[in-house]
């Protein structure tokens, strides 16, 4: 260890060991494990927050908070019960800390898009939207235990019977769900989504199959008209990647504010220059100081242009509607399963907040705020598609009329053949195939507001004229 990581010598730290020793009325100044790593770990969260915090996903991370431990425990002197010289206490205290056991080699592997702890003997991971059973297990429930409690440390958070739940979000955007007894039944429930630092573009959706370049030129065309568009679709679907990629297509001089729980929108546009981000506000909550309505209302003071929020979950749609309705463009995401259900999931979280206004009301206005609905989700194979993009007219007879502009048609599934990312082995498994087609045309009130907003009338016409087929093959 000393030769390793640099500035680290042992004659220093056996100094220090005996200063320690000789203020210490402690026997040759030791101490247990347990509370050794526990003074190194508050040393790390409270010096080192956000390097601590990367260590779950991050191997420079990892490998500056080793070089943290080595230097603490020679500055220190810590010595620790059964262990001798200061490269085996740096080894043991980094294990505990750093070590997650069985998952550990699925934390650090950038393919592996989640890590999913059923149990302490079923422990699977997922891949490129499919997932996979390992081989892997805990030694026993107790050292499951112990590492999702490390785990949630990272963000100084901890979890016990009394407190069986705990959802963290990682300021990388990772986020870690864990459950356990006595909620859990199984012992202990343990989720990593782990989130990649890929900076999505069209052309590489285009390319996964989530939309067609065609689709993207409709959506830049309603964004330049400021019209404001809700991305929809379950969890994991692959929202904010489209929502992030339809805001990198927007003109570079726009000015826009995102506002996120958790950052996640990687949206990075430079000047010229590619020196610094142009125009771009990029704000987070934070628990118990500010939440997304603070940042709504805020936002509404600094001139956007465009307004961003990562996932709408609650009153805050109130604001949102009402600056939506009121000339500001809005790009938002929340939990649906289709444009059917769209407005009354925002209506639900409208009525959230304190209102006078009728259910028909606030729903007219939601569909005045937000006339353009995506809708997305992940299909069996694992690949995520837009499914639709639709346009809300209004409600006739209590139900919604809209029109699909374009929708993602299955047509049947082929046998591909993969390389397991456990086994290596070659095995096959089935890909849906399909088509995104054009539908309908946009109605005449999108047409004239179009037209009105200063888009090219040819350019419009491509999705309007009445002589369009409905359904043209292949994009």
């Amino acid at each position: 260890m000393s030769n390793i990581i640099p500035n680290i010598h042992k004659d220093k730290y056996e100094a220090n060991l005996q200063k320690r020793t000789q203020s210490n009325s402690l026997i040759q100044g030791s101490r247990s494990l347990e509370n050794s790593v526990d003074e190194v770990r508050s040393y790390l969260t409270e010096t080192y927050p956000y390097v601590f915090e990367n260590t779950l996903n991050d191997v420079n991370a990892r490998t500056k908070i080793k070089e943290y431990i080595a230097k603490y425990v020679q500055e220190k002197g810590i010595k620790v019960e059964g262990y001798e010289g200061l490269d085996k206490t740096v080894a043991i205290i980094t294990e505990d800390i750093l070590d997650f056991g069985p998952i550990t080699e699925y934390i650090v592997e950038e393919n592996i898009e989640e890590i999913r702890v059923n149990s302490d003997t079923d422990i699977r991971i997922v891949v490129k939207g499919v997932e996979y059973r390992t081989d892997k297990r805990f030694s026993s429930l107790k050292q499951a235990l112990s590492i999702a409690k490390k785990i949630v440390r990272t963000v100084g958070k901890n979890i016990t019977p009394t407190e069986p739940i705990v959802d963290a979000r990682l300021k990388n955007g990772q986020r870690v769900a864990v459950v356990i007894a006595p909620v859990c039944l199984t012992g202990i429930n343990l989720t990593i989504r782990k989130q990649k630092n890929e900076v999505y573009t069209a052309e590489k959706l285009i390319k996964y199959g989530t939309a067609t370049e065609e689709m993207f030129d409709f959506i830049d065309m309603l964004g330049e008209a400021d019209i404001s568009i809700e991305v929809v679709g379950p969890t994991n679907s692959g929202k904010t990647a489209t929502l992030q990629t339809i805001l990198s297509r927007l003109e570079n001089k726009r000015r826009i504010i995102t506002m996120e729980d958790t950052a996640e929108l990687n949206l990075r546009r430079f000047d010229e220059n590619a020196s610094v981000l142009n125009n771009v506000l990029m704000w987070e909550t934070k628990e118990g100081v500010t939440n997304l309505l603070d940042l709504l209302k805020q936002s509404l003071r600094q001139s956007p242009e465009t307004m961003v929020l990562g996932e709408m979950r609650g009153e805050e749609a109130q604001t949102v509607i009402a600056a939506a309705n009121t000339g500001h463009q809005i790009y938002n995401s929340f939990h649906a399963n289709g444009p059917k259900d769209a407005p009354t999931r925002v209506l639900q979280m409208y009525m959230m907040g304190q209102t006078t206004l009728t259910q028909d009301m606030i729903l007219d206005m939601i569909i005045t705020a937000f006339p353009i609905c995506i809708f997305q989700k992940k299909l069996k194979d694992g690949s995520r598609k837009i499914m639709s993009i639709s346009e809300l007219e209004g409600y006739e007879a209590g139900k919604l009329k809209y029109r699909e502009i374009y929708k993602y048609k299955a047509t049947g599934y082929t046998t591909i053949t993969e390389i397991h990312p456990i086994t290596g082995e070659k095995y096959t498994r089935k890909c849906i195939l399909g088509q995104h087609i054009f539908v309908s045309p946009i109605s005449e009130e999108l047409y004239e507001g179009l037209i009105e907003a200063g888009i090219e009338r040819e350019r419009v016409n491509k999705y309007y004229t009445s002589g369009l087929s409905k359904e043209r093959g292949e994009l």
